[in-house]
């Protein structure tokens, strides 16, 4: 059993004040597809509710605490930073794909010092603190440990990429059987660190994403290597064992 901070309270409170809202235009969303501009002006609406909803109550809950996003990247020292990812899995959403979810991290001296990921469909709410561990709702998760490539299974995100992604992967022997796509880093990661899959590589990935999956991947039990490959910087999670060995692919 997990024992809840009054931080990690806070965090899962926050996603209780939306997640009716998203469950009911999810619902609804269904019933525009085929109209993109509709879906759009929809979709917006879901999207600004959910920030501006999960800001004031964590602003309503730690006051002095500052939110920080890409056009706020200068922090200042002992002081304590909420990153926020309203809806991971845009697209899914709009077009009544379930794969999508939020995050809260926070940040302190340049360290994400907390993280969770909430799947509001699913009601599961992963979440850790550095050398507490890492849950899903009320039970500890660990990375799978599965050896082998041939039957692992691996997720990838890919953002503006120049690279030949199918060459490279074939050159690279990794089949192309295992790979998944799912359009939710997020989700990918909470999975990853779940064992329902064994690795994540994520390409030219937004760094607070970087930074807020650390520390979840860390207490789970898993590794993470930042590389670059042909200007493209790759973020490579995996279990201990499939890292190494798409390590030694990728070298």
């Amino acid at each position: 059993m997990s024992n809840i901070t009054p931080l990690i309270n806070v965090m899962k409170t926050a996603y209780n004040k939306v997640n009716r809202r998203i469950y009911r235009d999810f619902g609804e969303i269904e019933n525009l597809q085929g109209v993109d501009t509709k879906i759009d002006k929809f979709f917006d609406k879901t999207y600004q509710f959910v920030e501006h909803n999960l800001k004031d109550y964590l602003l309503y809950c730690r006051p002095e605490w500052k939110f920080l996003n890409d056009k706020n990247i200068v922090c200042n020292k002992n002081t304590y930073y909420w990153l926020l990812e309203p809806l991971s899995g845009k697209e899914n959403f709009k077009r009544s794909i379930p794969i999508f979810s939020s995050s809260i991290s926070v940040l302190f001296n340049d360290k994400v010092i907390a993280s969770s990921i909430y799947d509001p469909l699913r009601d599961e709410f992963y979440f850790s603190e550095k050398g507490k561990g890492a849950f899903l709702n009320d039970h500890r998760i660990r990375v799978s440990k599965r050896r082998y490539l041939e039957n692992s299974l691996i997720s990838l995100k890919v953002k503006n990429s120049n690279e030949d992604l199918e060459n490279l992967i074939l050159k690279k022997n990794i089949p192309l059987k295992n790979f998944r796509i799912f359009n939710s880093s997020y989700v990918s990661m909470s999975w990853l660190c779940s064992g329902k899959l064994d690795c994540f590589i994520g390409i030219n990935m937004n760094k607070f994403f970087i930074q807020t999956s650390k520390l979840l991947l860390r207490e789970s039990g898993g590794f993470f290597l930042e590389t670059n490959i042909h200007q493209n910087t790759f973020f490579i999670c995996a279990n201990p064992t499939i890292h190494n060995k798409i390590i030694k692919i990728l070298n």
